[in-house]
């Protein structure tokens, strides 16, 4: 497990954390039992919970693995002199973070120097952020479907399957996202000598950010679903045109098969014998085409 201090505050993080690393923090600033059984369980709900000496946060991130959004799970143990972040690192944000703390102490200084409670702030924001980067890859997605759905008759019939998909990662980060709304205005009630009440203001710019992501959701939500119901509604016409050519070709068909399976019966017909009366049904068959085509344009059904 790594570990930075700067000015009397230790930041534990860990994506490959074990049942005695966290014995160890547990020994050493006497979490509760169950909240290590939290961090050990593979599923846990996003809340929060207030202990004397520390706060005990889950939260759940949207990352992109794959191409499909999935859940990030990030544990957070909040005290005056530390801050212990858990996760299960599908999510470069702590990495990253780890790393330009580690290799600047001006950087090291910006985030701890009004406390863990900030730090906590700065690191929320970073985790929250990236999802206004999904979201755009999404809308972009959603406008390539547009586009490939009114412009190109080529793609059509295999562009299901991707309004499917988006559809599936816009419900996947909308479920995700939802709870955290409630959670990140909860923590603001919590210990305001871990968290003190001028800081309010910077934990409502990410709720305030987790908000404008719901909104672009329920805006690419309500894209998604008009592009597939265009969709359907253009197979579907492609399909009554199939059957509509079909149809017409069954119909004229019709009476010719009746003519030539009268004519083809091992009984006696009148004209059977004589020489002329093949180019006269030949004719009377062409007409019979010609007509029912004659009718079929009339009508505008072709």
């Amino acid at each position: 497990m790594q570990s930075i201090v700067v000015n009397g505050i230790t930041w534990f993080n860990s994506s490959t954390f074990a049942e005695q690393d966290l014995l160890m923090l547990q020994r050493k600033y006497h979490f509760h039992k169950l909240d290590i059984e939290d961090c050990l369980s593979e599923h846990e709900r996003p809340k929060i919970e207030e202990y004397p000496g520390y706060i005990f946060c889950v939260f759940h991130v949207p990352v992109k693995a794959g191409g499909r959004i999935v859940k990030e799970e990030v544990n957070v143990f909040l005290g005056k002199d530390f801050i212990v972040t858990l996760h299960e690192g599908r999510t470069d944000v702590l990495e990253e973070l780890w790393n330009v703390l580690r290799d600047s102490r001006t950087k090291r200084e910006q985030y701890f120097h009004q406390g863990t409670g900030f730090f906590l702030y700065k690191l929320m924001d970073a985790l929250f952020d990236r999802g206004f980067h999904l979201i755009e890859t999404m809308v972009k997605e959603l406008r390539r479907i547009e586009i490939e759905l009114f412009e190109k008759e080529e793609h059509k019939i295999n562009i299901l399957r991707d309004i499917l998909t988006l559809k599936r990662n816009i419900i996947t980060m909308r479920s995700i996202l939802f709870p955290q709304r409630a959670v990140i205005v909860l923590l603001q009630h919590k210990n305001k000598e871990l968290i003190p009440k001028e800081l309010d203001l910077y934990f409502d710019d990410v709720h305030d950010a987790v908000e404008r992501q719901w909104s672009l959701l329920e805006t690419a939500k309500e894209m998604s679903e008009a592009l597939q119901d265009t969709h359907e509604s253009w197979l579907t016409h492609k399909t009554n045109s199939i059957i509509r050519i079909l149809t017409t070709f069954s119909v004229t068909m019709l009476p010719l098969t009746v003519i030539t399976g009268l004519y083809g019966m091992n009984v006696p017909i009148p004209y059977q014998t004589n020489p002329e009366m093949f180019y006269l049904l030949l004719v009377g068959m062409l007409a019979i085409i010609a007509s029912f085509f004659g009718y079929f344009l009339w009508k505008k059904w072709l």
